[in-house]
């Protein structure tokens, strides 16, 4: 009876925290989860409950509560073999898995048969109208999930979809703080500008890229580098001017190194990158350029690896006497 007791007071509290974090201003994401996720397992007393999403790498636990943490090794490292997937691909309604071997849909899925998750109840988790992830719980024995236990599901699972979206518009909006900060800067800072180019120096590159990179990676855009060398002649000042101002809103041309000059072009293919380029070379001449494409999933946020890229295809350019070369996944591959 004690420990029966004991399990009524932790969900009193965790009721108690949840009505006290929505009657902030601000509610603390981690605690909502983490009282959120709490209650679920005592309410419909379950093994695990879990937030999942989809990252650059595919499915993945991004919070979680479980009694047994040794058992969540297997679902940390394959979290797609579970019921979650089929939740986002059917997103209209919850899943609710009462006994996995009894199922014909799921006694033989590896959800059960490698997991051991004989039953679930999920929820899809939305930002807008678009499916981000799950809110589920899981049972390694058959369960039956009452009423109230699925409306609590549900209402959490609608309470964390709007908590990440609110999260998520927080995030856009900071990085609409620093775009808006950066062009702030180059207005009122001369060292963010080349005096012999007037282009964006390597300085203003750093500040650029906090808020592009940030974004490309959230939304798995890719995007085009080309690197190339001229040397400085009269006129040409100008015409880099004109050029640069010519450019789509997105796009951003720096001078990288003394005659040395680096184009980026957001969520661009080198498809999309050639048209530009033959921009490029109409107002500044031909010269041998490397280019690349920056991966947001498996490369860094300073864009070192692709600016090696760059520079390597440069070279092999210059000395093939190509217009210009891709270098990506180790893969030179000459382009128009």
């Amino acid at each position: 009876m004690a420990k029966a007791g004991g399990r009524a007071q932790k969900k009193v509290d965790h009721l108690a925290a949840l009505a006290n974090l929505l009657g902030e201003d601000s509610a603390n994401p981690a605690h909502l989860f983490e009282h959120g996720l709490a209650l679920l397992m005592e309410r419909l007393r379950a093994d695990r409950a879990l937030l999942t999403r989809v990252a650059g790498l595919g499915h993945e636990v991004f919070w979680w509560a479980s009694a047994d943490e040794s058992a969540m090794r297997r679902i940390f490292e394959h979290p797609e073999q579970g019921y979650c997937p089929w939740v986002m691909a059917h997103p209209e309604r919850p899943l609710v898995v009462r006994d996995a071997t009894l199922t014909p849909l799921w006694r033989d899925s590896p959800a059960w048969r490698e997991l051991g998750i004989r039953a679930y109840a999920g929820v899809a988790l939305r930002n807008g109208d678009k499916v981000v992830g799950t809110l589920c719980v899981q049972h390694g024995e058959a369960q039956a999930f009452g009423r109230g236990g699925l409306a609590l599901l549900k209402a959490l699972g609608h309470l964390f979809s709007k908590t990440l979206e609110a999260e998520h518009l927080k995030q856009e909006l900071q990085a609409t703080r620093d775009a808006l900060e950066l062009s702030s800067a180059v207005v009122q800072d001369s060292a963010l500008q080349s005096s012999r180019s007037s282009l964006p120096n390597r300085r203003y590159l750093d500040i650029w890229l906090r808020a592009t990179v940030f974004l490309a990676r959230r939304r798995d855009e890719r995007m085009a580098l080309v690197l190339w060398s001229q040397p400085m002649e009269r006129g040409l000042k100008a015409r880099m001017q004109a050029l640069s101002d010519a450019l789509r809103g997105e796009d951003l041309l720096v001078e990288a190194a003394t005659d040395q000059y680096l184009l980026l072009m957001p969520h661009t293919t080198p498809d999309g990158a050639g048209i530009l380029l033959a921009r490029v070379r109409e107002a500044l001449g031909t010269h041998p350029a490397g280019g690349t494409l920056w991966d947001p999933k498996d490369e860094d946020l300073a864009l070192r690896q692709a600016l090696h890229r760059a520079h390597r295809a440069m070279t092999e350019a210059r000395n093939q006497g190509a217009p210009l070369v891709w270098h990506m996944a180790q893969v030179p591959v000459t382009g128009p």
